[in-house]
This record gives structure tokens, C-alpha cells and sequence, in this order.
């Protein structure tokens, strides 16, 4: 099979108009409408997944999950506040999680890496490469994640934990974090395959990538597990600068319906006090 090595003067220049689109994609705030959120979470747990039923618990933001909230979802006739049964408790919730296999990584494992490799191997190395450099963007919405910091600290179960305690429940975020799938993080992947796709005629596995592109435009940030997922909405307030990275001097840049916010300065996460 002859690779593709060079690119024409219109085809160069078009892949600025691919990495635009899919970067304001990144920074999406329409609702997710829950029923086409279910639907895409179905066909990535196709993929990545031999368990034939699993749930999906949503939240109006991360900071629902972040802040232990998730805890009363999946344990609903436990009593989180009473101090006696709350080492067991964490064990059990920390058993439950490291079981579940976090799936986060499944995602681009089986659905990711095989388009990427399908399109590298019709492309000379030199020039996917070359692509996927000027592709690349940082999410804009990773301020979210600063903005989780310390979110445990503020949940009544939190409250009502001795300090051993607390340091597993400061732990609990980094496994919840390991099965994140965040659509803005997967926007610049998606720029450079559907530019080789539409621009260069690259074949890839169709089911794949519409796997992939209908996960992207139909979910927020999602958290998947082997036997669950939390499926978490988009903000509903995002404010810009120039370069369209969060920003404002006077109010949060980011904001979601149950009130968490992020404020932001030209992209870079700032302390609000």
C-alpha cells in the first residue's frame, strides 16, 4: 500500500479549520440530553466490556462525584455518619472500586489507539506526525480538575471522619480519577482523524469511530467503571477571552447547574476566596 507523504496547499491549510472546530467542541456548554448520553455510554461498554448490564448514575457536575456524593448513589442504605461502621465502610469502598476494574483507560485502549494505528499506517511517519503536532491542543476545560482539589474536604462524611480516616477518603479521588473519560481531552484526537478521514481519504473501522465521535458529542465528563459509570453534566456557563480559554476578571469562567464554578484567568485556574 503506497503511504500518503505530502499534502496539497489546500489540504495543509485546512487543517487549522479542523482543529477550530473540534477545540470549540471542547467547550461545550449544552446539557447533556441524558437518554443520547445513555445510548453512547452503551455502545463505548461494547467495546471495552464483556458485563452485559451496568448503571449509569448521573450528577449536574464532577464536583457531585469529587465530593463523595457518590457514595450515598451506590450505597444508599448506608449510614455514612456514624463514625463506628465508617472504617469498614471505606474498606469496602475502596475494595469495590479497585475491583471494578476502572475502565477509564479501556476506552483508549480499544476504541482510541486502533483508529490512531489505522490512520498512521496509510500516512509516511514524517508526515502523521507533522499532523498530529499542529492537531494538538490542551483541553481548555482542565481547569475543572484544579478546581476539584480538596472537594472531600467539604462532604459531611468528611466531617464526621477521624483523621485516618480521612486520609483514605483523600485517597478515594485518585481511583475515581483513573476511570475518567473526559470528551474535551478526546477533541484533539478526534481533529486528527477526521481530518485524515474527510481531507485524505484514510479508511478507519466506521463503527469505531462513530463509537467514539457520538461519546464525544453527547456526554460530559464520564467515569467508568465495570459495573457502573457517573455520567456528569456540562456547565452551563462558560466565558472566554480572545482565544477562547476560560476567563473573567469579575465571575466564575466556569459554571454548572448545581453550582460548582471554576474561576479562571486566560485559561489558568485562579483561587476564588
Amino acid at each position: 500500500m503506497n503511504r500518503i507523504s505530502t499534502l496539497t496547499a489546500e489540504q495543509d491549510a485546512l487543517i487549522e479549520t479542523y482543529k477550530t472546530k473540534w477545540y470549540l467542541k471542547s467547550l461545550s456548554s449544552t446539557p447533556i440530553d441524558k437518554q443520547k448520553a445513555i445510548k453512547a455510554i452503551e455502545a463505548v461498554y461494547e467495546h471495552i466490556s464483556k458485563v452485559e448490564g451496568f448503571d449509569v448514575y448521573f450528577f449536574d457536575s464532577p464536583y457531585g462525584v469529587a465530593n463523595l456524593s457518590f457514595l450515598d448513589r451506590l450505597y444508599p442504605n448506608e449510614n455514612w455518619q456514624n463514625p463506628r461502621k465508617l472504617n469498614n465502610l471505606i474498606r469496602r469502598v475502596r475494595t469495590d472500586l479497585f475491583r471494578q476494574c476502572y475502565m477509564g483507560s479501556s476506552l483508549f485502549e480499544h476504541i482510541t489507539v486502533p483508529l490512531l494505528e489505522d490512520v498512521g499506517q496509510q500516512l509516511e511517519i514524517e508526515l502523521w506526525n507533522k499532523i498530529s503536532e499542529r492537531m494538538h491542543f490542551w483541553s481548555p476545560m482542565s481547569v475543572i480538575l484544579e478546581g476539584l482539589q480538596d472537594s472531600e474536604k467539604k462532604s459531611p462524611i468528611w466531617q464526621s471522619a477521624k483523621a485516618s480516616q480521612r486520609d483514605t477518603l483523600n485517597g478515594l479521588w485518585g481511583v475515581l480519577a483513573a476511570g475518567l473519560s473526559s470528551p474535551d481531552r478526546i477533541c484533539w484526537t478526534c481533529s486528527t482523524l477526521d481530518y485524515c478521514i474527510n481531507e485524505l481519504n484514510c479508511s478507519v473501522p466506521e463503527d469505531l469511530w462513530d463509537v467514539l465521535t457520538t461519546f464525544v458529542e453527547n456526554c460530559g465528563w464520564t467515569f467508568l467503571f465495570q459495573d457502573f459509570c457517573f455520567a456528569c453534566d456540562r456547565p452551563r456557563t462558560l466565558l472566554l477571552d480572545e482565544n477562547n480559554k476560560p476567563h473573567s476578571e469579575q465571575e466564575a469562567a466556569v459554571q454548572f447547574s448545581d453550582g460548582f464554578a471554576v474561576f479562571a484567568n486566560h485559561g489558568e485556574f485562579i483561587t476564588h476566596v
